[in-house]
């Protein structure tokens, strides 16, 4: 083993016998089984969990392995968007109210991404747009956010702003108690 010379904090960890080949040495792992087949993440679950949209247009949850946990998440870390080879559970039964099951093989980087794109066997296309996570429905229509402003909006802001140039104080009644606005 080597002698550890550089002390401090967590310096072991960082010792050359944890440290594999380097990145660039690392040849691109394609599908080379029908059980095998890319997918992207669409949602984080947690607890080596998430979900997957795969190249066949099936969503399925994807159980992350201990090799990509841990101190393999350094260069694998699996996020919203990432491209996996995931491999199918063919071994497990079906249930009508479950997902399918897959487990992640390998975590593509962005410069695999493009390596991937030329091979002509599969349809990149569902994987070219990220799934939205910024987009929000109202279901039962209580409450809807805008960044839009109305033309009532904007006099109700251009006539606040005019007057508190001018010093005059807004107070709201409300029954036994009075708000001054100016002192919140």
């Amino acid at each position: 083993m080597v002698k550890n010379t550089t002390g401090g904090s967590k310096a072991k960890g960082q010792a050359r016998k944890f440290v594999s080949g380097s990145k660039n040495a690392k040849a691109l792992r394609v599908s080379t089984d029908e059980s095998e087949v890319y997918a992207q993440v669409t949602k984080y679950l947690g607890n080596g969990m998430c979900d997957v949209i795969c190249c066949d247009g099936i969503s399925r949850l994807c159980h992350i392995r201990g090799k990509f946990r841990g101190r393999g998440k350094k260069d694998n870390l699996v996020t919203n968007g990432s491209w996996l080879l995931v491999g199918l559970r063919e071994w497990a039964t079906e249930k009508k109210e479950k997902k399918d099951s897959c487990d992640l093989l390998e975590v593509y980087s962005e410069a695999d991404k493009e390596n991937l794109k030329n091979i002509k066997t599969v349809d990149w296309a569902i994987f070219m747009t990220t799934p939205d996570t910024t987009k929000t429905t109202t279901e039962r229509g209580e409450i809807e956010f805008s960044n839009e402003k109305t033309d009532e909006h904007q006099a109700l802001m251009d006539e606040e702003f005019e007057r508190s140039k001018t010093g005059i104080r807004t107070v709201i009644a409300l029954g036994e108690d009075d708000i001054d606005v100016d002192d919140i």
